[in-house]
Order: structure tokens, then sequence, then C-alpha cells
């Protein structure tokens, strides 16, 4: 994406009035390359110019730069010299976020030239700025870890450990922030709505209320036609209440499938809190014990912990948009052997870990019309609960199954424990998605799969046997 970002800037010819603008993003492009001698060039040309303002371009955030270019070049003398003098443009504009930025890059600049004495204040500076700004939890995760860093190479475990869970804690808001927010938004709206259906059942007890009172007034009134409009009144009757009745019997249908789904997804983002807890101690033993080996193995641990547990509420999120049809579809034609490659490339270490055999035999150039992101969420769960239920020394194939109808079929295939037959029924018939308390969130993901795919207008097929493994289909529109 770089590159072909170059190419289009370097399409616009050298009398364009905003060339400098274009400089200082083909300046961009080249440090993300690591050309960083490139990179310098592009920075001095809009340098040498100065109108900054004139083309709304950030002098400190140029010199800035070149400072940068300047210290990964090993030219710590000229690295000096701009660093300091954009650090001074920065505090000129009083802008807090790029001062603690550059005292790290300044730190890190003496740091690199073991000038400790002179690096340690400017991380000191960062960290105790860091503290009084609010949100941007990646630079207080940041200015924490150096901290840990400078207190760990002065042999004060203690101080750097105490460093080090600061940064967890602003690493876990990083994370959450988000995902927090989304889910509180949601209990607010299911809050709304099921007010909301009290009050319309309600309206409906009043109306029958008031349907009762006109009967027994045309009863008494109109003694004449007391027979006729009490036979209208009473089928009148029933029908409402059977109305009313079909009502309730879904919406307690729906309370008790919500009430089950939390309880389940509760149980099991319990467990895997106390697991996370239980590592934690035992990662702290280990530091303690210098024990590094085992504290390698536990971070491992914890990792996967918690991916797990963030692929568990991504699930609990997009069923519950689903549910309230807020989830946005947008179908394009879309490259399926990259989209898997991307989600394969997230589980790639947990497959070395359980030394899987893993193989994509998609062809390079297949195409399907169908919502991206709802397309990773799909193969994103297959994936996992393939590798989940797979053990060590297992194999995971993708490949293509058929074509047909204008449809591309692509199978997942593990040799797992597979499911048994009752589970896979409540996983394919929407009426049996969560039948008991005892059932793990396993069904939610693949249940989630199967209304993804319809969404996408495909065909969701399961295929699997008690521990001989599972074969997953889904069937896309062709591009």
């Amino acid at each position: 994406m770089f590159e072909e970002a170059k190419n289009e800037f370097g399409k616009i010819p050298d009398d364009f009035i905003f060339k400098q603008k274009i400089q200082v993003y083909l300046g961009d492009i080249a440090v993300e390359k690591q050309n960083y001698t490139q990179g310098l060039n592009f920075y001095e040309q809009v340098r040498k110019n100065r109108d900054f303002e004139k083309f709304d371009i950030d002098e400190a955030k140029v010199i800035h730069n070149v400072g940068l270019c300047h210290l990964h070049l090993k030219d710590y003398k000229s690295a000096e010299i701009y660093l300091i003098k954009s650090l001074k443009l920065q505090e000129n504009k009083k802008d807090t976020i790029t001062i603690i930025s550059s005292y790290m890059d300044i730190a890190g600049m003496y740091y690199e030239q073991y000038l400790d004495n002179l690096a340690i204040p400017f991380y000191k500076k960062a960290y105790v700025l860091s503290k009084k700004i609010k949100g941007n939890y990646l630079l207080k995760k940041n200015a924490a870890l150096n901290m840990a860093v400078v207190e760990e190479n002065k042999k004060k475990y203690l101080q750097s450990l105490k460093y080090r869970k600061e940064s967890e804690v602003w690493n876990d808001s990083l994370n959450n922030q988000s995902r927090v927010w989304s889910i509180v938004q949601l209990e607010k709206q299911f809050a709304i709505k099921r007010k909301q259906g009290e009050v319309n059942v309600l309206k409906a007890q009043n109306k029958l209320e008031a349907l009762e009172k006109n009967r027994i007034l045309y009863i008494t009134i109109l003694l004449l036609i007391m027979f006729l409009g009490g036979i209208y009144f009473y089928l009148q009757k029933l029908k409402t209440n059977k109305a009313i009745l079909d009502q309730k019997t879904k919406l307690d249908e729906s309370n008790t499938a919500k009430d089950i789904l939390f309880s389940i997804v509760s149980h099991d983002l319990r467990s895997y809190i106390n697991s996370l807890k239980n590592s934690y101690f035992k990662m702290q033993a280990n530091i303690e014990d210098s024990d590094f080996v085992k504290l390698k193995e536990e971070i491992r641990t914890g990792s996967t912990i918690a991916e797990s547990t963030n692929h568990l509420l991504n699930n609990l999120l997009h069923w519950a948009l689903m549910q309230t049809n807020q989830l946005y579809f947008n179908q394009e034609n879309i490259n399926i052997y990259m989209i898997t490659e991307q989600v394969v490339y997230n589980y790639r270490s947990l497959m070395v870990e359980k030394n899987i055999l893993f193989e994509n035999n998609l062809t390079s150039n297949l195409k399907v019309r169908a919502d991206q992101e709802s397309l990773k969420i799909i193969l994103r769960n297959i994936l996992d609960n393939a590798i989940k239920y797979t053990d060590k020394g297992g194999k995971i194939l993708i490949y293509m199954n058929a074509i047909y109808d204008q449809y591309h079929s692509i199978t997942v295939e593990d040799s797992g424990k597979g499911m048994s037959e009752e589970l896979q029924n409540e996983i394919l018939y929407d009426s049996k998605i969560i039948s008991d308390k005892k059932k793990s969130s396993r069904g939610l993901g693949l249940h989630l799969c199967q209304s993804l795919i319809k969404k996408n207008l495909g065909l969701f097929k399961l295929e699997s046997s008690t521990n001989i493994g599972t074969k997953i289909t889904i069937s896309l529109l062709s591009a």
C-alpha cells in the first residue's frame, strides 16, 4: 500500500501548488518503509522552503521526523539538534501529547549511546507528564514501560515490577475501552426495549379492560342485542388474548434465551478471568524465583487466555448487533484467499505451539461476493474452534469444495474432537441455539457464523463425528 501511494504521488507534476505537502507525505512513506536517507531528503526539501503555515504543514513534526531519521542513521549529534529544536516548538504550542513523545524519543537517543545520565531525566519527565493527561492509554503504557526498563537496568527489580504492572493496566484499558463502551450501550438499549415491551403489555391489558366495560354497558343498555353483542365481544376477547399470548410466549422465549446466553458467557468469562488471575500469581512467583523459563510459559498462557476472552466478547457483541439489526453489511467482490491468509496470520503461533499441520489450498484468484468484515468473523470463529478442539499433532485444511449454481463452496476441515449429533442440531436450528445452562459458548460462535452466512445470501453446512473431526462448508456467491 505504501508503494502504491508513493507511485500515485509520483504522478503529481512538480508545479502543483501543494507540492511541499506531497513531499511531507513521501517523507512519511519513506520512514514507514525504513528508508531513512530518502525520507531525510524529502523533509529537507520542505524545510528549505519554510512555507509551513501557507501549506498547513506542522513544522515541529517535520523537524522531529528529521531528527528521527538522523537517529536511525546513527547520526546522534544531528539527531540531538533536531529533536531538541522540535521539542522547543512543541513546548511553545503546549502540545502535551507530542511533548511526551519527544521526551521518550530524546531519552531513547541518549540510551542508545549509553548516556543513561542524560536519558533517564527525559524518561522521568515523560512518565510524570503522562500521569497528567486523560485517555491516550498507549502513551501512558509506553511511558511506564520505559521506566520499568530504567529501574531494571538499575537492578531495582521491585520498582521495575511496579512500573510493568502499571503498563499492563494501561494496556488492558486500551484494549477494553471501546469494547466496554459498546456493551454498555447495548445493555441500555436492551433495558429500553424491555420496558417498552412492558408498556405495550399494559396498554393491551387496559384495552381489554375497556372492552369489558363497554361490553357490560352495552348489555345493560341494549338488552335486545345482548346475545349478539356477547358473542361478538367474546370472540374479540379470544382473538386479542391469543395475540397477547403469542406475543408473551415469543417474549418469554427471547428473554429466556438471552438470560441463558448471558449465564453461559458470564460463566466462561469468569473462568477466563480466574485463569488469568492464577497465571498472574504464577508469573509473580516465577519473577521472585527468577524462573524465566516458566515465566515465559505463563506469559504465553496468559496471552492465549486473553485472546480467547477477546474472541468471546467479540462474538457476544456481534450477536447483540445481529439481534438489534445494527450490524452494517456491504457486499462487495472479495479475494477470499487473501482474507483467509489475513485471518490465519493471527493464529499461526497457536498452531505452531500445538504442532498442528495447516494447509490453505485455495487458489490465489478465488473471489466471492460478501461483506468483508462479517466474512472475517465467520473465518475467525471456524478457525478458532478448529484449533481449540484439535489435539497436538493434528491437522487443519482449507480447500475449495465445489462450484455450482453461481456459488463457491469453501471447506474448513480439522482432525479434532468433533461434535455430537445433539450439539450439531442445536447449532443448525435457531430454535435450539441454547437449550440449557450446561452448554458452552462454542455454539454461540458457530450459530453467529450461520446467521452471518444467511445475511450474505450464502449457505452453511456442518459435518462432524465425535473423535473423528469436523468439516464446515460455507457457500458464497461467486464474484
